[in-house]
């Protein structure tokens, strides 16, 4: 898991981009940012998980994730996804500093697409690919359209003291994160950590679970793999190495760990799609 910072684009106050994935089952691993950020899936599926469910988006779903919403990603299929992220002071200065203290944003994807955001979002996607001042001040224009879409049809209240537990809890994830990011390519056994945040072992594994959607060690591991994923695909590093280096205890236990999420052993996975 991550804090990710979001810096907008040069010519918005926003950050627009799509993404590409051409290797089946690319992970994104647990991560939040202050930005809320939009996913509109153009080709192939995208899914997407948070700590108490999955969306699976498939050619013309949307889905809102709000500020500080922690999440991860998996690419099942070869994809394309268009990606509009909003930084939270941007959002609260739209809505009069509504967002975020009073309501949130609830768009998901359903069975039957709204052709309203459909359309503004080909548009937006459309027109932000050229580049010039005209179509910048248009996509502005329709990016705040959209937003007031939202805000009309895809908005709902929150509570304050719902709201404050759940930063508490994010700060304290945020720490979290910092050291398995700090110590991941080390021994991490849930006793160490829990000892480390002056937590029970039995009440840690529970509070991880229940925020973070998956089991401490299930979390370490992924971030171990993201981090060897990169090397198998842009090194010469040989599968030992990089099993060494991430912190997995064998050439076995990365290779359980990879075929379970990739499907693949590293070797196959890396001559299939990186040769």
């Amino acid at each position: 898991m991550k804090h990710e910072m979001i810096s907008p684009n040069k010519n918005y106050p926003f950050k627009l981009f799509s993404f590409t994935s051409r290797n089946p089952d690319r992970m994104i691993s647990t991560h939040w940012h202050e930005s809320a950020e939009l996913l509109y899936c153009l080709k192939g599926n995208l899914e997407v998980r948070f700590p108490q469910t999955t969306y699976l988006l498939e050619p013309g779903d949307t889905l809102f994730i709000n500020s500080n919403i922690i999440h991860s990603s998996r690419s099942p299929l070869p994809n394309e996804v268009f990606v509009m992220q909003f930084p939270l002071p941007f959002l609260k200065e739209m809505t009069q500093q509504q967002y975020n203290d009073r309501f949130l944003f609830n768009l998901i994807p359903v069975k039957r697409k709204d052709s309203e955001v459909q359309m503004l979002l080909n548009e937006i996607y459309q027109k932000y690919q050229e580049n010039d001042l005209s179509m910048n001040l248009l996509v502005k224009s329709r990016v705040i359209e959209f937003l007031s879409v939202l805000t009309k049809h895809y908005s709902i209240p929150i509570a304050t003291k719902q709201r404050i537990k759940s930063l508490k809890h994010l700060e304290r994830l945020k720490q979290i994160n910092e050291y398995v990011q700090k110590h991941y390519n080390q021994s991490l056994k849930l006793e160490q950590v829990a000892e480390v945040f002056n937590y029970d072992p039995a009440y840690f594994s529970r509070f991880f679970k229940k925020y973070m959607g998956i089991p401490f060690s299930e979390y370490v591991n992924t971030v171990r793999l993201e981090k060897a994923y990169y090397q198998l695909r842009d090194t010469d590093m040989t599968v030992l190495d990089i099993a060494m280096a991430n912190g997995f205890l064998s050439v076995k236990s990365f290779y359980n760990v990879f075929k379970k999420n990739y499907t693949l052993s590293p070797q196959q996975y890396r001559q299939k799609y990186f040769k």
